[in-house]
């Protein structure tokens, strides 16, 4: 094979495909980090190239480009100066291929020792308070002696001291300049910086400029009210940046821009201007709806009707009805259209009427208080439910760099009719539940990157108490009894998931969860407590190789005197415990693929936890990460299975494989 190697000159009479890019004595650094800093591209992989050729999928040829190698050089150097590599060296040369026409890229790197940082001198904050320049030299903690020099961590600090500076009235802190002297003998760097804050600023009073369809019925009082903008107030850049988000979330507006008028800045105060773009106060739309409810993927339609500023104040009424076939993946169409006791025994689905009244504010308070009542209907393959109920909950704005990100009281008010038939006794279970409930979510959202974090965490604890009146008829062939009792219980849901960075190019992702719930009566006992509100799992976001509630305790149930076993339980238990391990890597910008181990079950009481019996699945998926969420496909398999425990291995593969399509992350 004719090989051409060129180092110092490089001919491009011909087009070369650069097939492969490869770089020598990069012991600190990953191949994909360093080609993330290249003008020259690889050309992509065959099925890429083969889709492109007649789709818009996929990726065209990428071909050599002399012009690019001085670039390349310098953004390496670059790379590693900025990283604490003052004594780096690269060389490049290319061979070239002229029989195929390919051409390879070859880096040599002669990396040297890295260097730490040395002293750290910040200039021009003594303008500054005490607390104000203590919490300044917190953000350049990272910058200490004998770290590692990174030049990433001066720049975010002073990022994050100019965004503290702008939120506590330095409205026109800027930065001087950074000063890095290298001392390449003792492998250090000393750090000087130099802000200048200027004056501390208060606001003086709010400009509004209003225009857009529904302009002429929006006061300006009430967007003063909602923003809680007022004049004399330290000048906050984040109390603007929350104020637009909460005018929008409002949905009276197309587009909110609150900026300070700095040109009539005077006497250390700053004006405030809105530019708002009221949009129309009556809206109806229809919907596909998508979503994974009951750990499976359902869809349906749907249609939403909105009037803004419903009686004023920013309030908005929502009317919404809906209806979904639940699992669509698993759906069994061609009964649809049969007699009714063949459509009763394969449809599964859910329909939802739904009146709700939101505001954005409560007592001056940014609270988001929503108001609502709710009828839905819902049928699986062996029982079905009817709800009707009302909800009020107030979800409270929590302020910048607080632990808990969600904070939201609810009540509720739900009467229950569920209706179970158990085939092969032919008996009929019907019982009807009055449920007051009073709980609070609580959140705290760390995650760097919300469509697919690397690192952070998310940490989310809902404790509910309920009062429960239940009405059961059991109903046989010959006979009939009926029960009425009271009672109490509680009940409380939490998951904590943990995200690790397993590649120095972003890409790479461990994903780690935990998932746990318990009910306990008060008083009264199991019976009382309502079948949908017990835990089911199995599902999408749930343990991947088994369908949407598959998984039920194994114990038997006694049930308002009816006993029965699995999936011929009517409910489901009252522990959950579930865990995920989950790699995921992205393969192109908007691709990606994971590879997960689920395990858990469902008990009736802690007590019962069995390690034979927790179920566990392994599996492959594919990602699509799209602007607004991910779309996935994952393929689950039984690795072990609680119900016969059997092992993967003693199974057929197609009979110990479930398909699941999901929006979003699992966790």
């Amino acid at each position: 094979m004719p090989i051409l190697y060129i180092s110092n000159c490089y001919s491009q009479s011909k087009k070369f495909e650069l097939i492969d890019i490869k770089f020598f004595g990069n012991n600190s650094f990953s191949q994909a980090e360093l080609e993330k800093q290249l003008e020259s591209k690889k050309t992509p992989w065959w099925l890429w190239k083969f889709l492109k050729s007649f789709t818009p999928l996929g990726s065209e040829k990428k071909f050599f480009d002399s012009l690019n190698i001085p670039i390349d050089v310098k953004a390496l150097m670059d790379f590693y100066l900025t990283n604490g590599f003052f004594s780096v060296n690269v060389k490049s040369k290319v061979e070239l291929d002229t029989l195929k026409e390919k051409a390879v890229l070859i880096f040599e790197i002669e990396e040297g020792k890295p260097s730490v940082f040395g002293d750290l001198t910040i200039v021009g904050l003594n303008k500054l308070n005490s607390d104000e320049r203590q919490s300044v030299d917190k953000r350049f903690s990272n910058i200490s002696n004998n770290k590692p020099f990174k030049q990433s961590e001066i720049e975010k600090s002073i990022s994050e001291t100019l965004r503290f500076l702008t939120n506590n009235g330095y409205l026109f802190a800027t930065l001087d300049s950074a000063v890095v002297i290298k001392d390449t003998f003792h492998l250090k760097a000393d750090v000087s910086i130099y802000f200048n804050t200027g004056d501390k600023y208060y606001v003086d009073g709010i400009k509004i400029q209003k225009s857009g369809a529904g302009a002429s019925e929006l006061s300006n009082d009430l967007i003063k009210e909602i923003i809680t903008l007022n004049s004399g107030d330290i000048y906050d850049q984040s109390r603007l940046e929350r104020s637009e988000i909460r005018l929008l979330r409002t949905g009276l507006f197309n587009s909110v821009s609150i900026n300070p008028l700095i040109r009539e800045v005077e006497n250390n105060l700053v004006p405030i201007e809105i530019v708002a773009q009221v949009s129309t106060f009556n809206e109806i739309s229809p919907e596909l709806k998508v979503d994974n409810e009951f750990n499976a993927f359902n869809t349906g339609l749907g249609i939403n009707l909105i009037r803004k500023n419903f009686l004023g104040s920013a309030r908005k009424l929502n009317i919404s009805g809906s209806f979904r076939f639940i699992d669509i993946i698993n759906f069994d169409f061609k009964n649809i259209f049969s007699s009714k006791s063949k459509f009763d025994s394969t449809y599964q689905g859910v329909m939802d009427l739904e009146v709700g009244i939101e505001q954005p504010y409560l007592f001056g308070r940014p609270i988001l208080t929503i108001t609502k009542a709710y009828y839905r209907s819902s049928k699986f393959k062996t029982d079905s439910e009817r709800l009707v109920g009302a909800n009020q909950s107030f979800d409270f704005e929590m302020p910048e760099y607080t632990f808990i990100t969600l904070m939201k009281p609810q009540f509720s008010l739900e009467l229950s009719d569920f209706d179970y038939k158990f085939p092969s006794i032919e008996l009929e279970f019907q019982a009807k539940s009055l449920t007051p409930a009073l709980g609070i979510e609580l959140g705290s959202y760390k995650t760097d990157n919300f469509l697919f974090p690397i690192s952070g965490y998310n940490l989310y604890i809902y404790p509910e108490i309920f009062q429960a009146k239940t009405d059961v008829n059991i109903i046989s062939i010959d006979s009939s009894s009926s029960l009425s009792q009271i009672g109490w219980f509680w009940k409380v849901q939490t998951s904590f998931s943990n995200f690790y960075k397993v590649s120095r190019d972003g890409n790479g992702a461990l994903a780690i969860k935990i998932k746990s719930g318990y009910i306990q009566s008060f008083s009264g006992n199991y019976d009382l407590i309502p079948p949908n509100r017990t835990f089911f799992s199995g599902g999408s976001n749930s343990i991947r190789g088994w369908r949407v509630r598959e998984l039920l305790p194994e114990d038997k149930v006694e049930y308002f005197g009816i006993s029965s076993q699995r999936d011929k339980t009517p409910r489901g238990g009252t522990f959950l415990l579930e865990g995920s391990f989950e790699f995921r890597r992205k393969f192109l910008e908007d691709f990606g693929f994971s590879a997960f181990l689920d395990y858990g079950n469902v008990w009736n009481g802690y007590k019962k936890i069995n390690l034979t019996q927790f179920a566990v699945a392994m599996g492959l998926g594919l990602r699509y990460y799209s602007p607004i969420a991910p779309f996935r496909v994952d393929f689950g398999l039984k690795f072990y299975n609680p119900s016969d425990k059997k092992l993967i291995f003693e199974k057929r593969f197609l009979q110990n494989i479930e398909f699941h399509f999901g929006i979003g992350e699992a966790f």
